[in-house]
């Protein structure tokens, strides 16, 4: 069965003991770490006192199950890899960050060295075409878009196939699926079957998107968590999960929090944590 976790990226607006602490009043025992660009969640960044935020974890019996690293250049990569190693996480998360092409030739391989030597894998994001800036939840960036990247199943199977190295997985992001007229369980267990599902998001996408138009704006952080009137069939998914043996992490995630109240993120969290727990009980 998967490990249920979540990500700190919601409580983005707030300090990392503010955010450790509610995520473990929740419940959570996991939490994905965020090391990105703002205005994505960076509680922790290289550099930072390893030592303090491993205690800081430990006081709320929490363990670090990722850590994602959008929108920084190789160099900036290879710098959170070795704080995964320090922080005993052994999982980093980024997207395809350039063209395809150049993703595989040039970014991607100092990057995955780095992390063969110390011991940590690389889970690439599933991601749209469409490039991450700073006013990425207010949508456009269409007229941006690379020529390929790491967006649909033949992609992820392309990647899968020209990166042939069991330290280079798929963090699968099911929103983006979505937007690709993907099937997720189809991903699942293909990237299952291949070992090589190394992440997984519990997260939706407001069924107002409009391809082509929204880019990477997928809808107010109430409507990508995980509902019961939600676009997307979370006993479907997470059944597909525990069907295909998959033991990693599997993280509530959402964008759109910016500016929430703490008191908001919270609520929002936990309702969507009850409907997860419905789900698993359901599957």
């Amino acid at each position: 069965m998967f490990r249920y976790a979540a990500e700190i990226l919601p409580y983005h607006d707030y300090p990392l003991e503010v955010s450790i602490r509610e995520l473990a009043r929740l419940g959570f025992t996991e939490v994905n770490l965020w090391s990105a660009a703002r205005p994505l969640a960076d509680h922790v960044q290289p550099g930072d006192d390893v030592s303090k935020i491993r205690a800081l974890l430990d006081r709320y019996g929490m363990r670090p199950c990722g850590l994602t690293a959008y929108g920084n250049d190789v160099d900036g990569m290879i710098a959170r890899v070795e704080l995964a190693r320090d922080l005993g996480i052994d999982t980093i998360i980024f997207d395809c960050e350039a063209n395809y092409s150049d993703f595989v030739s040039t970014f991607l391989p100092p990057i995955a060295a780095a992390a063969a030597r110390n011991g940590v894998r690389i889970a690439v994001e599933n991601h749209l075409a469409v490039p991450f800036t700073p006013e990425f939840e207010s949508g456009g960036n269409e007229n941006k878009r690379w020529e390929e990247a790491v967006d649909s199943l033949a992609q992820i199977k392309r990647l899968v196939r020209e990166v042939d190295d069991p330290n280079v997985g798929i963090c699968l992001a099911p929103p983006h699926l979505w937007v690709m007229g993907e099937s997720v369980s189809e991903a699942i267990t293909f990237l299952a079957e291949r070992k090589r599902l190394f992440y997984y998001y519990i997260w939706d996408i407001d069924r107002a998107y409009k391809h082509g138009v929204d880019g990477l704006n997928f809808g107010p952080g109430e409507k990508q968590l995980a509902r019961p009137d939600g676009t997307l069939d979370h006993v479907v998914t997470l059944g597909t999960l525990k069907r295909v043996g998959y033991e990693g992490p599997a993280s509530v995630k959402c964008h759109g929090t910016a500016g929430w109240p703490l008191a908001k993120v919270n609520a929002e969290l936990a309702k969507a944590d009850a409907y997860v727990k419905q789900c698993v009980t359901r599957i």
